[in-house]
């Protein structure tokens, strides 16, 4: 891990960096959509159990303690999935790949038979989907083309930030 050679670096508590290797990244084993999809790993699992809880429900009787249980969970976590816009997670993944230059079928493609630039766009893609406060990428440029480049640019300006920060401010920074 590098340290800092001068100067102060504070961060809010709570506050989230991502990474982006100017190359080096190799993915396996899952398709494009899939890769994307897993930097949502929680709201998968949440996925998963609304779907456990509505077969139990089928198999419970409506009149039960237990029923009522099952329903209250069920509404918890259906809530919190909603407010993490669950139900739009392809969607995001498919816009952010699409603007990447990836398209409907390479999201069903799986990721090694893509060639290492496709593979950094691939990575590029996953963290920016997971949205973090400060993004941290070196030359993210380097294996995207113009429309992608553009793509980005107006991505990066249109950002996501904690409603307590002044406007949006896209950094880019190359380690040395």
């Amino acid at each position: 891990m590098e340290t800092l050679d001068d100067g102060s670096f504070f961060a809010s508590k709570g506050a989230t960096t991502g990474y982006l290797p100017q190359d080096g990244m190799s993915l396996s084993g899952r398709t494009i959509m899939e890769e994307c999809l897993s930097v949502f790993g929680h709201l998968l699992e949440i996925e998963k159990e609304m779907e456990a809880l509505t077969h139990q429900m089928a198999e419970t009787d409506p009149k039960s303690d237990e029923y009522q249980k099952i329903t209250e969970r069920y509404h918890r976590i259906e809530t919190e999935f909603h407010h993490q816009d669950g139900y739009a997670l392809e969607a995001q993944a498919g816009e952010v790949l699409g603007g990447l230059g990836f398209s409907r079928e390479d999201a069903k493609r799986p990721a090694e038979e893509f060639s290492g630039g496709w593979q950094m766009r691939l990575g590029l893609a996953k963290l920016l989907l997971t949205k973090p406060h400060l993004l941290l990428l070196d030359e993210p440029t380097n294996h995207l083309d113009l429309e992608a480049r553009n793509w980005l640019e107006q991505y990066l300006q249109e950002y996501p930030s904690p409603s307590s920060w002044s406007p949006t401010t896209a950094i880019f920074w190359t380690l040395r």
